[in-house]
């Protein structure tokens, strides 16, 4: 006797521990769509159908229509202890074990293949990918994020399949691998066209596609979506989310030759990301605002405020920042001692990034070897400003940030036209 809802559940998960979506059980005698009502209890097979899917999930009749106790005993079991690892996993992140809860997540995936819910099994992936994020091990985060990304809860679930897709894009951005990251994060928007237009995962998807737009050069896309998420900002209920809107939407700003009003907005950033609710992401906020200060803020206070933000995250990531953070903060202070004549100290800060333990992307290292020739021209070493310039038009090239390698490239013929001499001169570019 089929009874609803327990066959359709019974059905879910087997098909699940079968590694099997929907529609590949559904094969030709079925829609996937009907697969999906009977699984919600909303249609209850006949007795041909329901052969049917115990033949495709190669399972007798009665492990569908009459479970044993003892069976749906055993998977509650299994499922709580999942969840009592998760917890646990959460409270050594917590408490700053981020390997030992690294090491517990993957034994939650080794143990469940197979067996447990599909829900507990994505947050622990889900958890794990986090967990390596702060641990800055970009490719195993890439790794679980993909196989994250393949799973039938994510593909099935738009909400899901939008968050791991905006963490793709966020991991390929930091890698440097830009063109994957703009398709990445157009894919995440695309699936959250149904969404509200302050729903989390939906500002989340556009954020990544500003910042995707933003590195890749694209700065026209980049502005023309942060305007139209800034229209929405204040409705999002997330105040850090907020905050994340305004910092976008300045840098773009910025970014377009706009400083003023990119200092405004990232002001009203910096009212939304309060250090003691999340000193992480209020350090990076100052090191970036600085950063954009410096570069395109040509006014005579912008070095002094970029000054004080520098302070301010420098104290804020020696607590709580990766090696990464603190490579971009020194490329930062490398950019403020550039603004205030100090080339010895520019090629003391590239060096010591380009020479330290953190993985830079190629975008990052470009940018540090545009530094470093900067910081040569301006010393009046000729040969070595040529040098650095080729060299990070080159990294710029390879790291799709065309619009920073048109900057080198540019900067390089200048000089070459120039003739020996004039290497000063190109560092005030």
């Amino acid at each position: 006797m089929i009874e609803q809802p327990a066959f359709g559940r019974r059905l879910r998960m087997l098909r699940v521990q079968r590694g099997l979506s929907q529609t590949e059980l559904a094969g030709d005698e079925v829609s996937a769509s009907y697969v999906s009502r009977v699984e919600s209890g909303r249609r209850s097979p006949n007795e041909l159908i329901a052969a049917f899917f115990a033949r495709r999930l190669d399972v007798p009749l009665d492990a569908l229509t009459n479970p044993a106790s003892q069976d749906e005993g055993e998977h509650r079991s299994r499922r709580l202890d999942i969840a009592g690892k998760l917890l646990e996993a959460r409270a050594l992140r917590k408490d700053g074990e981020l390997t030992v809860a690294a090491e517990l997540l993957r034994g939650i995936g080794a143990a469940a293949t197979g067996h447990a819910e599909e829900d507990v099994l994505w947050e622990a992936t889900w958890e794990l990918a986090d967990v390596l994020r702060e641990l800055g091990d970009t490719t195993a985060e890439h790794r679980v994020l993909a196989d994250l990304a393949d799973t039938a809860l994510s593909q099935e679930t738009p909400r899901l399949a939008a968050r791991v897709a905006t963490a793709l894009s966020e991991n390929l951005r930091r890698q440097g691998r830009l063109g994957e990251a703009v398709r990445t994060a157009e894919h995440a928007v695309s699936v959250t066209v149904a969404l509200t237009p302050t729903a989390h995962e939906r500002v989340g998807a556009m954020l990544a596609l500003i910042n995707s737009y933003t590195d890749s050069g694209e700065l026209e896309n980049a502005a023309g979506l942060a305007d139209t998420l800034q229209e929405t900002a204040e409705d999002i209920p997330s105040r850090q989310l907020r905050g994340q809107v305004y910092w976008a939407a300045g840098s773009a700003r910025f970014l377009c030759g706009r400083p003023e009003d990119g200092v405004h907005l990232h002001e009203r950033a910096f009212a939304c990301l309060r250090p003691e609710v999340n000193l992480g992401a209020w350090a990076r906020l100052c090191r970036a605002s600085a950063a954009l200060r410096l570069e395109y803020d040509l006014s005579q206070d912008a070095a002094g405020h970029a000054a004080r933000l520098l302070a301010r995250a420098r104290q804020a990531l020696e607590l709580v920042g990766r090696d990464d953070d603190m490579a971009e903060l020194m490329l930062a202070e490398a950019h403020l001692a550039l603004r205030q004549g100090e080339p010895e100290r520019v090629l003391e800060l590239t060096t010591k990034v380009c020479d330290g333990g953190a993985e830079l992307p190629l975008a990052g290292l470009g940018q540090c070897q545009l530094l470093a020739a900067r910081a040569h021209a301006l010393a009046g070493n000729t040969a070595a400003a040529r040098d650095s310039y080729r060299l990070a038009a080159e990294t710029l090239d390879r790291a799709g940030a065309y619009r920073k390698s048109s900057e080198a490239w540019r900067q390089l013929s200048e000089m070459l036209a120039a003739g020996p001499g004039d290497g000063p001169a190109a560092a005030a570019d």
